[in-house]
């Protein structure tokens, strides 16, 4: 009995206490919590959290990060009858505007403004740039097209006609050597560039992108002779640049991406990049060094064989190669001369080919088979395949299977091969790679298209007919060759 009255007063103890732990609000946290959960949210339910409290009441305005696009901007999208309304360029011009006044414009790490604006908004766009430059922000992005990089790749390969605004021109006073300072990441988007005379750089600037940028030859090497910090390069849909060339060393140039300049005839830079995305008709390019070179990927617009290229195109001239990406087209076979050059690096090769023969047969895929002589040392293979032909899955009466010289390579683990239909030559191909791969751990074969470049088809394009022959025709010649239980062909 004595126990339980015991146990009841600990219990009235235990209560007690826990009715005497104060109540800990918003308004109880330190200075710096409460500026760092402000700074993660839209900037609208910032500004709302002033009328919590008066300690919370000036928070919201040393945001370190200013977002500005539809989604933070909130109300972006109301309902209509039948179909949402996208918000209108005066709503967004005043909410930008009544958050710049109010905001103490200390301590902006990062200033976004995302909108589809053009030339005629100047004077509110000029408000804000200027109010970037005082702030002393380290990245600035000014993206006025109003959709992302796939959707100037539609406007590009679609053929209609587009009634293009004027672009907004960049204030001068953003490029003068004391505003321009403390920029160190500067993402342009549908703007135009004129430099002033007198400019002299950015001198702490590391990030550089340029997409649909109204822009000369001459201004594009100004602008990077005088980037000496620049460690990565990104120049996109840029309708005006005809070349990019810079002689003044970009020695910390390390992440190089050009991708579909429709009259670019040509790069030459003096540095030596690391990785380089490369996308467009075939130019030259051309480094003072490819000694550091260990990652590319390119994707060819014009009909090219991937394999010619590699080995006598911009490739063949990088000994330390370790992953190289590549798309193209072919319509025709290319004999590729026979000779010492050699992969040695390459341990990653992916490849994205669209086999193109309507009438007769003028590609043919087991020439890749050349891959596994070339590259000794390579780990991993993928080959994603479109055979954009009439639909010829393999029956033993197409006649036997063609053997490419037989090769044994001593480092290839892993293959993905997809878009296998189930032609005579992809069957070829896959028994070539399963029978030299004497290491080999995993050999996947899709017969579902995978290439993931936007030039290549939707799966939905496709009967499943094609689909169900890819599979069959695998597990019916492939899996029977396979002798050490590593081909696996994925469901259709």
């Amino acid at each position: 009995m004595k126990r339980n009255s015991e146990q009841c007063l600990h219990l009235q103890g235990t209560i007690a206490k826990r009715r005497k732990v104060p109540k800990i609000s918003l308004s109880d946290l330190p200075m710096d919590i409460l500026s760092r959960i402000l700074s993660l949210l839209p900037k609208i339910d910032a500004i709302r959290t002033s009328i919590l409290s008066k300690k919370s009441k000036y928070i919201w305005c040393s945001h370190a990060n200013l977002t500005f696009d539809e989604r933070t901007m909130r109300k972006s999208y109301f309902r209509t009858i039948n179909r949402y309304k996208l918000l209108r360029n005066e709503e967004f011009i005043t909410r930008v505007d009544t958050v710049l006044r109010q905001h103490s414009g200390m301590g902006v790490e990062c200033m976004q403004i995302k909108f589809r604006l053009h030339r005629n908004h100047a004077d509110h766009i000029d408000k804000w740039v200027d109010f970037a430059v005082a702030s002393k922000t380290k990245k600035l992005v000014v993206n006025l097209s109003g959709h992302d990089k796939f959707g100037f790749f539609l406007d590009l390969t679609s053929g209609r006609r587009i009634v293009r605004k004027e672009p907004y021109i960049l204030p001068s006073q953003l490029f003068s050597p004391s505003n321009g300072s403390y920029l160190q990441c500067l993402k342009l988007t549908t703007v135009s560039v004129q430099l002033p005379y007198d400019f002299e750089g950015f001198l702490n600037l590391k990030s550089l992108t340029s997409v649909d940028l109204s822009i000369t030859d001459e201004d594009v090497q100004r602008m990077l002779s005088k980037c000496n910090l620049l460690e990565f390069l990104e120049i996109s849909f840029c309708r005006t640049v005809t070349s990019i060339r810079v002689l003044h060393p970009l020695d910390r140039l390390m992440h190089l991406v050009v991708d579909i300049c429709p009259v670019l005839q040509g790069i030459e830079l003096n540095c030596s990049p690391i990785t380089l995305k490369y996308s467009g008709c075939m130019v030259p390019l051309m480094f003072s060094s490819t000694c550091r070179l260990t990652d590319i990927s390119i994707v060819l617009l014009t009909y090219q064989s991937a394999l010619s290229y590699i080995v006598t195109g911009f490739p063949s001239t990088l000994p330390k190669l370790r992953t190289l990406s590549l798309f193209s087209s072919e319509r025709e076979r290319t004999i590729v001369p026979e000779g010492p050059f050699k992969f040695t690096f390459l341990r990653n090769l992916r490849l994205e080919l669209v086999l193109s023969s309507h009438e007769i047969q003028k590609t043919d895929a087991l020439d890749y088979a050349y891959l596994l002589k070339i590259a000794p040392f390579m780990e991993t293979l993928e080959l994603h395949m479109w055979m954009d032909c009439q639909h010829q899955p393999y029956r033993k009466e197409d006649g036997d299977l063609r053997a490419a010289l037989p090769h044994q390579h001593a480092h290839l683990k892993f293959v993905r091969i997809s878009g296998f239909f189930g032609h005579k030559v992809q069957v070829e191909l896959a028994l070539h790679i399963l029978q030299s791969s004497i290491l080999l751990e995993k050999m996947e074969i899709n017969p579902k298209l995978e290439i993931s470049n936007e030039l290549g088809p939707l799966d939905s394009d496709y009967e499943e007919e094609r689909y169900l022959d890819g599979h069959r025709i695998a597990t019916e010649f492939v899996c029977k060759a396979d002798h050490r239980n590593v081909v696996h062909v994925v469901p259709s």
